[in-house]
C-alpha cells in the first residue's frame, strides 16, 4: 500500500443520518492509519458525532475548495456531479444507496442517472449494490463494506430477560423502531401496524421504542402513538437504547442501501424482525440471522413478534447468530477494504494514463500476459 495517500471527503452536510456516520467512521480510519484525510462540508460539522478529523467548511465543490488530491470521495450524488469537473484528483463515488429509488427524489431521477452514468469508479458498502451498479449502470465497482464500533454496540453481559424465561403477561414486550416516519422506504408506518396488529390479535402490550432525526409527526401518532419517543439521539447512546430492547424490527422497502441499524442491535444481542429485500440478505451467506418477512405485510411482521415473543430457543438462536454476523463487519476489515480498493483504483489510473486510449492498454496487457 502507498505509505500515505492524500484523501478528500465531499459531504452536502452533516446532519443526523446513517450515511453520514459511516463517512465519518471512514475517515477517522484512514487518518488514524496514517493517510491525509480532508473532510469538505457545507455546514460547520456535526454536533451529534465527535469528529476527530477536522471538519472544512465550503460554499461549494470546486476546484478552488478542493485541495489537490490523490482520491476524491463523492459521498451523495449532488456532491459528485459537482466535483465532476474539477480536476483535483481521482473522483470515486461512495454509493450507500441509489438515490434514484427513493420517492422523495423522483422528480430528479433524470439528474441522477447522469452522474451515476459517469465512467468513474465506485465504492459500495453493500455487495447487492455493486450487482445493481454493474448491472444498471455497467459500472466499475468495489466493495468495501461496513464497521461497527464495538466501543458502543456490544451483548449486555447480564443475561438479557428476553431470552432467560418466557414472560408471557409478566411485563410489556419492549420493541425498537429505528428511523424516520417521513421517509417512504424505511417502511414505518407498516412496523408500527405490525406492532398494532400483534397488541390486538395477541392481546398483549408492547412497549414502543421509537428512534428518529425528527420529530414526531402526528401522522404516526395516529397509527399507534410511541411509549418513548427519542429524537436526534447522539450516536454514542444508541448501544444502550438497543440493549434495554427486546426486539428490533425493519421493514425497509428495496430502496434501502444497506439498514445500518440492524446490524447495531444484532451487535447489542437484540433479535431481529426484518423485510426480506437486497440489503439486508446480503448480511450473510445463509439466511437465518433474522425473521425476514414481505416489507408490505404488516400481519406477517405482527405474526414474527409472536414467534420470537414465545420461543426462547428461537431467539437464542437468533442471537448468536446475529452476534455471529456482526462479527465480520469490522473496522480492520473496513480499512484494508478500503485501502485495496483506493490502491487498484489509482493503479488503474495511473496505467490509463501511459496510453493514448482503451485499445492501446488492451494491447500493452495482451502483449505482456
Amino acid at each position: 500500500m502507498f505509505k500515505q495517500l492524500r484523501i478528500t471527503y465531499l459531504l452536502e452536510s452533516t446532519e443526523l443520518w446513517g450515511g453520514v456516520k459511516v463517512v465519518l467512521e471512514q475517515s477517522e480510519l484512514l487518518s488514524k492509519a496514517g493517510h491525509h484525510v480532508n473532510l469538505l462540508s457545507k455546514d460547520s460539522g456535526p454536533t451529534w458525532y465527535s469528529c476527530k478529523v477536522p471538519i472544512i467548511q465550503v460554499s461549494d465543490f470546486n476546484e478552488a475548495t478542493i485541495p489537490a488530491s490523490d482520491i476524491i470521495v463523492g459521498t451523495y450524488w449532488t456532491t459528485v456531479r459537482d466535483a465532476f469537473s474539477c480536476n483535483r484528483g481521482i473522483l470515486v463515488h461512495l454509493c450507500q444507496g441509489y438515490e434514484g429509488d427513493y420517492l422523495e427524489l423522483s422528480h430528479l431521477k433524470k439528474d441522477i442517472e447522469e452522474v451515476y452514468s459517469y465512467t468513474i469508479p465506485k465504492i459500495t458498502i453493500s455487495k447487492h449494490l455493486d450487482n445493481f451498479l454493474q448491472q444498471r449502470f455497467n459500472s466499475e465497482t468495489y466493495y468495501v463494506g461496513q464497521m461497527l464500533n464495538k466501543n458502543i454496540f456490544f451483548p449486555n453481559n447480564k443475561t438479557n430477560f428476553l431470552h432467560a424465561i418466557n414472560f408471557f403477561g409478566y411485563r410489556p414486550l419492549k420493541i425498537i423502531v429505528v428511523g424516520p416516519f417521513q421517509v417512504d422506504f424505511k417502511n414505518i408506518s407498516t412496523a408500527i401496524r405490525g406492532i398494532v396488529f400483534f397488541e390486538k390479535k395477541f392481546k398483549r402490550h408492547i412497549k414502543v421504542i421509537r428512534v428518529s432525526q425528527f420529530p414526531l409527526t402526528q401522522e404516526e401518532k395516529e397509527i399507534r402513538n410511541p411509549d418513548k419517543y427519542l429524537f436526534h439521539i447522539p450516536h454514542y447512546e444508541m448501544g444502550n437504547i438497543y440493549r434495554e430492547s427486546d426486539i428490533f424490527i425493519s421493514m425497509s422497502k428495496e430502496a434501502e442501501g444497506f439498514g445500518l441499524p440492524a446490524l447495531e442491535a444484532m451487535a447489542c444481542g437484540i433479535p431481529t424482525i426484518l423485510s426480506k429485500i437486497s440489503s439486508y440478505t446480503s448480511f450473510d451467506k445463509i439466511q437465518d440471522y433474522s425473521l425476514f418477512v414481505d416489507p408490505f405485510d404488516h400481519e406477517v411482521a405482527a405474526r414474527a413478534i409472536y414467534e420470537i415473543y414465545s420461543d426462547k430457543s428461537l431467539r437464542e438462536r437468533l442471537i448468536a447468530r446475529g452476534l455471529d454476523v456482526v462479527s465480520h463487519f469490522s473496522s480492520e476489515a473496513l480499512l484494508k477494504r478500503l485501502e485495496d480498493a483506493f490502491e487498484k483504483i489509482i493503479y488503474k489510473y495511473k496505467t490509463k494514463s501511459l496510453f493514448n486510449n482503451q485499445s492501446e492498454l488492451n494491447a500493452f496487457v495482451k502483449h505482456i500476459l
